[in-house]
């Protein structure tokens, strides 16, 4: 039986990678509007109604993709770097290379985006988790050898950087031909881990 599951488990992981590996494909040749999900699926070999076994929407699918790429930058980070790199680094580096995809789909990444911040749809529960999860991971590691204060919530901390950064661009998504903000993310992780108390807060 277990087994049994185990297969069954990596059967949906390969489709739920091929239907994503199918949408980026054709997000990128014909952009996200224009691409509906018949076309992915079709991509995909798979049927439409599997599509939404594991997407509620089309718009659902964008922040899975990038947790998804997220994921796959962090495994190649890792294998680079290797385990001797502070915690740290390997969070600077990987909102490093996240900057770098977005750059080199900058006109997707404005189309999801729009979508995302569009009209209420059926929530993406599992992408954003997911990232927001590998980076309170490294944040934990960094508190474990003491990188990071141990009296803060991973999630937390994880998140509001996040945030900060993808607060950016903001002002780029719904302006054709704007261009991306330059890269500060490691600006943005140095004020928060340098904190924000100024020589006159006092602790109330």
């Amino acid at each position: 039986m277990e087994e049994s599951l185990s297969r069954r488990e990596r059967k949906k992981l390969e489709t739920r990678s091929a239907l994503m590996e199918a949408a980026l494909s054709l997000f990128r040749e014909k952009g996200y509007d224009q691409t509906t999900v018949e076309e992915i699926t079709e991509q995909a070999d798979v049927a439409k109604a599997t599509f939404f076994n594991y997407f509620p929407s089309k718009q659902a699918l964008v922040g899975e993709l990038v947790a998804w790429r997220t994921e796959q930058l962090h495994e190649t980070l890792q294998v680079e770097q290797g385990a001797t790199d502070s915690p740290m680094a390997q969070f600077k580096g990987l909102f490093h290379r996240f900057h770098g995809e977005i750059l080199k789909d900058w006109p997707l990444f404005q189309q999801g985006m729009a979508a995302q911040l569009g009209p209420p749809r059926p929530p993406c529960k599992r992408g954003p988790r997911r990232l927001t999860g590998i980076l309170a991971d490294l944040i934990r590691s960094a508190q474990a050898c003491g990188e990071v204060r141990a009296d803060v919530e991973p999630e937390w901390v994880g998140h509001l950087i996040l945030m900060a950064y993808l607060s950016r661009f903001g002002a780029s998504l719904h302006e054709q031909g704007a261009v991306p903000p330059a890269d500060e993310s490691e600006r943005i992780v140095d004020l928060f881990m340098d904190g924000l108390a100024g020589p006159t807060w006092r602790r109330l």
